[in-house]
């Protein structure tokens, strides 16, 4: 795989949790990564919040973190994010690739201080979610450089 790959492609970054879910999103040169919004995982609308915000960016490509372990166990965490990348494939029927997302809540919660954002925004749920989608997908991304 190479970043011809994804050239041309709108792509989604996914920084799954069992409560909130972040997403990110990628233009079609993969040069600009923004965080864009952040669902609510135990919503009863969640998956059809998910495909209408797929419908209306035109992704093509997804992205979905997960935090390897150097054990290479299999925590209920890493299945539960497993499950969600397979019902995400099979709703949308586009590729869905995993990344290692070990650490980027650390990074997102060091972005957000970084970038200038007040303690009370940075402590409003699904900020940090959202920011480390958009690690999530740059990291993805700079892979490929």
């Amino acid at each position: 795989m190479t970043k011809e790959d994804f050239l041309g492609k709108r792509l989604l970054g996914i920084d799954f949790g069992l409560k909130r879910v972040g997403l990110a999103v990628a233009d079609e040169l993969g040069i600009t990564v923004t965080p864009r919004l952040t669902l609510d995982f135990e919503s009863p609308n969640f998956w059809q919040s998910l495909m209408s915000f797929i419908d209306v960016e035109r992704i093509k490509i997804c992205v979905v973190g997960v935090p390897y372990r150097n054990d290479n166990e299999e925590t209920f965490v890493i299945q539960s994010i497993r499950e969600f990348a397979n019902k995400l494939k099979e709703l949308t029927g586009l590729p869905v690739y995993e990344y290692d997302e070990s650490y980027t809540s650390v990074y997102a919660s060091r972005t957000m201080i970084d970038i200038g954002k007040r303690k009370k925004k940075r402590s409003e749920k699904g900020e940090k979610d959202k920011i480390a989608a958009a690690l999530i997908l740059t990291d993805f991304l700079h892979q490929f450089d």
